[in-house]
């Protein structure tokens, strides 16, 4: 049963032609994805990055967006990223609206990238949780134009609930460590990357022995992106939906008490009629 609710081998990467990244502010794409660019600049697949905010806010923008940019930018050598672009949106004031998503779908068309990467729309940052919007409304605009892409979540201050891919960055480690080790202006403030290595720890608890880090994401397909509106339907909900776990939930949690879900809540909750108290 586990094995249907997350990955029991690692990936060594996601396949994909060109990635571009989304990463909210300076060492969002260090922390969250770090290993799999680290693996895609030894693979030879170019990969580039939208930096969405300069890191401008409170005090984590004490040093200034010169510094932070500049420290984006040693970070993407180490990465391997062809191009870094500064859309300098205001820290904490991301707006999910026309403008924004217009400007991701123009970088993501003129990367040429069929592999997206961005934070999850479960982030508990504001910003995070924008960019992830943002970039999930245009990959689908662009889905519905007829281009063959995917977008994968990455996780940073909250752990992914759906994982699809385990990519083992053992051999990345290092050089995922190098990248983050350049944002002195941030592991000044707090231990990031102890807290982040912690995490891809943690990601090898259903994996084999010899692997010590992995990365995690969670995979939105061309298919998902023609049906947006299973974006927002929650994990528990989802694996009693596809029949994925063995333990079934008692149906005084699955019922509203006093009124009728609607929409696609009420069509998932059809299907649960036949659980008894």
């Amino acid at each position: 049963m586990e094995s249907r609710l997350t990955p029991y081998q690692a990936s060594p990467l996601i396949e994909c032609k060109e990635a571009i990244v989304f990463a909210p502010h300076p060492d969002d794409e260090a922390l969250g994805c770090g290993g799999l660019l680290s693996a895609y600049k030894a693979a030879g697949i170019p990969a580039s990055a939208v930096l969405v905010t300069s890191g401008d806010y409170g005090e984590h923008g004490k040093a200034g967006t010169d510094v932070r940019e500049n420290e984006t930018r040693q970070a993407a050598t180490i990465l391997g990223l062809n191009n870094v672009v500064f859309w300098k949106e205001k820290d904490r004031s991301v707006a999910v609206d026309e403008r924004t998503i217009m400007a991701a779908r123009d970088a993501i068309v003129q990367s040429n990238a069929d592999l997206i990467l961005t934070p999850s729309i479960n982030e508990i940052h504001p910003d995070h949780r924008a960019t992830a919007w943002i970039v999930i409304e245009a990959a689908r605009r662009l889905v519905n134009e007829g281009r063959e892409l995917r977008v994968a979540q990455y996780e940073i201050g909250a752990p992914l609930t759906r994982v699809d891919v385990l990519v083992d960055i053992t051999a990345h480690e290092k050089n995922k460590r190098d990248a983050i080790a350049v944002y002195h202006s941030q592991l000044s403030i707090s231990a990031f990357d102890e807290f982040i290595f912690a995490l891809n720890r943690f990601r090898t608890y259903t994996l084999p022995a010899h692997i010590k880090f992995a990365e995690a994401y969670n995979l939105i397909t061309p298919q998902l992106l023609h049906h947006p509106e299973s974006l927002c339907e929650a994990e528990i909900m989802r694996q009693e939906r596809l029949a994925l776990s063995d333990i079934a939930v008692p149906s005084a949690y699955l019922f509203p008490t006093h009124k009728e879900p609607k929409g696609i809540l009420n069509s998932l909750f059809k299907s649960f009629r036949g659980f008894k108290n």
